[in-house]
């Protein structure tokens, strides 16, 4: 009757363990199936947000594509700009070399790049029908700066009178006795020497200032102009006798840079960018002739 008994609850572990175990290989199959299906679902993921990293992949390289083809466009446009506008190779050295002095006070945080704008070519009505023709006109919040470039080689005398012409004796005859000139002594491809005479810059300057001040103070903007004359021109020599001190002269580019590096942090702000872009808006309207 005992072994009966033991053999009855023998088979029945041995039937219940049996079910366990078919119930855990059950239960592991169903979690083999979820863990392909989660897999497979995650390689769709995976698959669809790789195809969507390359779409957007793609549409940024032809945005950027499309972008640097419109700057490259735009800078062509302002390059044949730059050559219409100006009428000579060294107001075209000129706008160079403020342009690039511009990205340079920018990048070293000296100005904002709304605080200095650089126009070339601009001409300014002179109230009796002719307009008056200004290289460069350079605002920034330190004022205003007018600049006459001048791309002469050679030995440059600027401010030559009757009264100094002593110094060149055999010019006496032939000075103005009235007006400063200015006389550039160079050689030509041959050799020989050629002196040519020019009126001088400095006058020439001083009245575009005046011309520009009164324009803006008709607009009831208030002017703080400064006049510069730049000799650019890498092979020259001036000789400067001008009794006019009103004048800043400057004979390369790193005295153009300083001379407005000092401006910026020695004076005073007198514009803001507002004020300086209205400014801009009045010169560009301008009824030009």
């Amino acid at each position: 009757m005992i072994w009966l008994i033991i053999s009855t609850l023998l088979a029945a572990s041995v039937t219940w363990l049996a079910y366990l175990v078919k119930k855990e290989k059950l239960k592991q199959k169903e979690l083999r199936n979820d863990y392909h299906q989660e897999l497979e679902a995650l390689k769709e993921i995976q698959k669809a947000s790789m195809e969507t990293a390359a779409t957007q992949f793609d549409e940024q390289v032809m945005r950027m594509n499309d972008s640097y083809q419109r700057e490259i466009e735009k800078l062509i446009i302002e390059n044949e700009e730059i050559r219409k506008n100006y009428r000579n190779q060294g107001e075209i050295l000129t706008h160079q070399i403020l342009e690039n002095f511009k990205a340079d006070l920018i990048s070293k945080k000296i100005i904002p790049p709304d605080e200095m704008i650089i126009m070339p070519n601009i001409f300014i009505p002179e109230g009796n029908g002719n307009a008056r023709q200004i290289d460069h006109l350079v605002l920034l919040s330190t004022g205003l700066y007018v600049i006459e470039t001048k791309d002469w080689t050679g030995h440059i005398v600027l401010g030559l009178t009757r009264m100094g012409s002593h110094k060149f004796s055999f010019l006496a005859e032939l000075v103005d006795s009235e007006k400063e000139e200015s006389i550039v002594f160079n050689r030509d491809e041959s050799g020989a020497l050629n002196v040519i005479t020019y009126e001088n810059p400095i006058c020439q300057i001083q009245q575009s200032a005046v011309i520009l001040s009164n324009y803006l103070e008709g607009k009831d903007i208030p002017t703080w102009i400064n006049p510069l004359l730049f000799f650019n021109d890498d092979e020259k020599e001036v000789h400067d006798w001008s009794d006019h001190s009103i004048v800043k002269r400057l004979t390369n580019k790193e005295q153009l840079q300083q001379f407005f590096i000092n401006e910026l942090t020695s004076k005073n702000r007198i514009y803001g960018a507002f004020q300086l872009n209205n400014i801009k808006h009045q010169i560009e309207n301008a009824h030009y002739i």
